[in-house]
């Protein structure tokens, strides 16, 4: 039920807006091209990955469902504590990856899924789990259906890691190069990925969630200044004819460490939001 604020229809326009600026993109494609490098950043995050699965409730008998999986960077931890884990990403590149490090790792207790959230059907594609987590992954255009799918697939409590602010918390010097990329229509431009639309969305599903926020710090090391180029070209769609404003901005904001590498480290904050289910796997 919405209030004087209808938060699932805003966040529709905001992802809508999102998307309109990206419709000649195959968004499913750009993932796989991506999937190498992401998982290469993806699986040294051991720190920030630690520090979300303490928050988790977890038990050896429980089995998880990871919406979002990309490469396992949390799946393949989580596995290691738990009975199963049911991982779920509509990028074959990504999951490809995963069940490469699952090889490597010697595991043989995660499922993956190649479908979008919005495709999966509980009981027929997926049975409850004990635990739904999603960690930077709900990018979808009707999040309260989502939300909803997310809540009947949990049998014991969900956990959505997600941010605060602007995208990704960017600072000044970030937010200046994103527009001298992308212009002043700046694809990740605007709120609509702060976890206050989410909540908010959620209160007026009656679910009244736990918040927790935490400030975070990741680092980025590449071998020279021409694999943060080709690095940061991929991951972030950088136009070919904007590679001198890339290389000023890499420029400005790398520093070399004491391995010869050049690094760039970016603070966030982290949000955790959380709540127990009450035993029952319905849509409510």
């Amino acid at each position: 039920m919405a209030g004087i604020v209808n938060w699932s229809e805003l966040w529709k326009i905001s992802i809508a807006g999102h998307r309109h600026r990206r419709q000649n993109e195959d968004l499913v494609k750009t993932w796989d091209n991506r999937a190498q490098r992401f998982n290469e950043r993806a699986m040294r995050h051991t720190e920030m990955t630690n520090k979300q699965i303490a928050k988790m409730h977890l038990e050896p008998d429980y089995t998880i469902l990871d919406l979002g999986a990309g490469t396992g960077r949390l799946s393949i931890p989580i596995a290691k504590k738990v009975k199963s884990v049911t991982a779920i990403d509509q990028c074959g590149g990504m999951l490809a990856l995963l069940k490469e490090n699952m090889r490597k790792e010697g595991m043989d207790n995660i499922t993956c899924l190649q479908k979008r959230w919005e495709d999966v059907v509980i009981g027929q594609d997926i049975e409850p789990h004990d635990v739904v987590i999603a960690s930077h992954s709900l990018g979808m255009l009707d999040l309260q259906e989502s939300l909803a799918k997310i809540d009947a697939a949990a049998k014991r409590y969900v956990y959505i890691s997600t941010g605060l602010g602007s995208w990704m918390n960017r600072d000044d010097r970030d937010v200046k190069f994103q527009k001298d990329i992308f212009g002043q229509n700046d694809r990740h431009h605007g709120w609509h990925w702060d976890y206050i639309l989410l909540y908010n969305i959620l209160h007026d599903m009656k679910i009244y969630a736990n918040v927790e926020i935490d400030d975070s710090e990741s680092e980025h090391c590449y071998d020279d200044l021409d694999d943060a180029v080709k690095s940061w070209s991929e991951m972030q769609d950088i136009p070919p004819d904007k590679t001198d404003v890339l290389k000023e901005h890499l420029v400005k904001i790398l520093k070399c460490n004491g391995d010869g590498k050049l690094c760039y480290r970016h603070t966030s904050k982290d949000v955790l939001i959380w709540w127990q289910r009450d035993g029952k796997s319905e849509l409510r």
